[in-house]
């Protein structure tokens, strides 16, 4: 079995502009063009995603520019070409984050270090039973929260499902493992980093998950 290597950049969208971002060498014609049916904050997330994207091949997979990108199955973006690594995005407020595996497909989802009013009811409609034990054994029952919510939804990213299926994840803190009716593999890590709530879920084996900001 290969080893696989998870790459993980993460940023805050205040350290970027859209012009300086445009003009990188890392950047793609694409991403140019498609960045014009945006604007403001719109667009700077647009290309500082795509950006931190580029980053990561480059510095790990020796892909000098952004290959082309298209729109899959629910929205999910993928390489056009087969071979290349997949990816995946993810944002919440300020903050952006993206992340590469070597091997397989991953999701992934973060959150903005923020109160949740009636999180506690949320959990009760979209948790398991045994979810919501685990979260209420926490010291701080928000974090737990946010740290099952940001698992759930890399999972249904991953597969590329949508929130009405998050009811269908059990997960098992305790163990460490997931299920789910329209999957079968779920390998998965999580950070709880200054700012943000990190989770990635592959559905291959991770080896090593390298992460930066």
């Amino acid at each position: 079995m290969r080893e696989n290597y998870v790459f993980v950049r993460s940023a805050n969208l205040n350290q970027f502009d859209s012009t300086s971002l445009l003009n990188s060498s890392l950047i793609s014609q694409q991403v140019i063009e498609q960045a014009s049916q945006f604007s403001g904050k719109r667009q700077l997330q647009f290309v500082a995603c795509r950006y931190l994207l580029a980053e990561l091949l480059n510095d790990y997979f020796d892909i000098p520019s952004l290959p082309s990108i298209i729109i899959g199955l629910n929205q999910r973006p993928h390489f056009e070409k087969a071979n290349l690594p997949d990816f995946n995005i993810s944002h919440s407020g300020d903050y952006i984050a993206v992340a590469v595996c070597s091997e397989g497909k991953i999701g992934i989802d973060i959150e903005q270090h923020r109160p949740r009013k009636q999180f506690l009811n949320i959990a009760k409609q979209f948790f398991s039973e045994q979810e919501i034990v685990w979260m209420n054994q926490q010291k701080d029952n928000l974090s737990a929260f946010w740290q099952l919510w940001t698992l759930r939804e890399s999972a249904l990213k991953l597969y590329a499902k949508g929130v009405w299926q998050m009811k269908e994840l059990q997960i098992d803190m305790q163990h460490e493992k997931m299920s789910a009716t329209f999957g079968n593999d779920f390998y998965f890590q999580h950070q709880q980093l200054a700012q943000i709530y990190l989770s990635i879920c592959c559905d291959y084996p991770i080896n090593k998950v390298i992460s930066s900001s």
